[in-house]
């Protein structure tokens, strides 16, 4: 293609992006506190949390059996993705349930959401380091803010729902 070409075509271009209207919606409309918090929080730990837990918890450490010794490390790049992609879910499922309408006004709340995300960024600098050590660490340390907000919001939960009355 020739310029002459392309300077006659240049016009045309400008004028076809110029009839497509910007549907960049403007800074106010980006900043709407319209959150969809329809999701519950027990469906945010069930469908978000627990599985994303459940990879550092299933990549790190040994099983030992009377045959061999089996470590559960990442062994490619691959898998070191996938446990620092659900150290960042961990993370920005502690924003999802910091949420106005669900952080329920409760400081107690606050701090073991806080805790659990700062688990999910160790788990997540681990990957990085591809430190097995480091990831086994950072699984435990989110295991133990999970049952310490596990025995203040779930486990009261369960055993009042199962000392009431059948069909209440």
């Amino acid at each position: 293609m020739g310029i002459g070409r392309i300077l006659l075509t240049l016009p045309f271009i400008v004028a076809c992006q110029s009839a497509v209207p910007d549907t960049t919606p403007a800074p106010e409309a980006r900043v709407s506190p319209g959150y969809d918090l329809t999701l519950p929080v027990s469906e945010i730990m069930h469908l978000i949390v627990e599985p994303a837990a459940e990879v550092p918890w299933e990549s790190a450490g040994e099983v030992v059996t009377a045959e061999a010794t089996i470590d559960k490390s990442p062994t490619d790049e691959a898998g070191w993705h996938r446990v620092e992609a659900a150290g960042a879910m961990i993370v920005e499922a502690g924003n999802l349930l910091l949420l106005p309408g669900r952080d329920n006004g409760r400081e107690d709340w606050r701090l073991f959401v806080q805790s659990m995300s700062a688990r999910g960024h160790e788990v997540m600098q681990a990957a990085l380091a591809r430190d097995k050590e480091a990831l086994f660490q950072a699984g435990a340390d989110l295991y133990s803010a999970c049952v310490a907000c596990h025995q203040v919001y779930v486990i009261p939960q369960a055993e009042a729902a199962a000392r009431a009355p059948a069909g209440t």
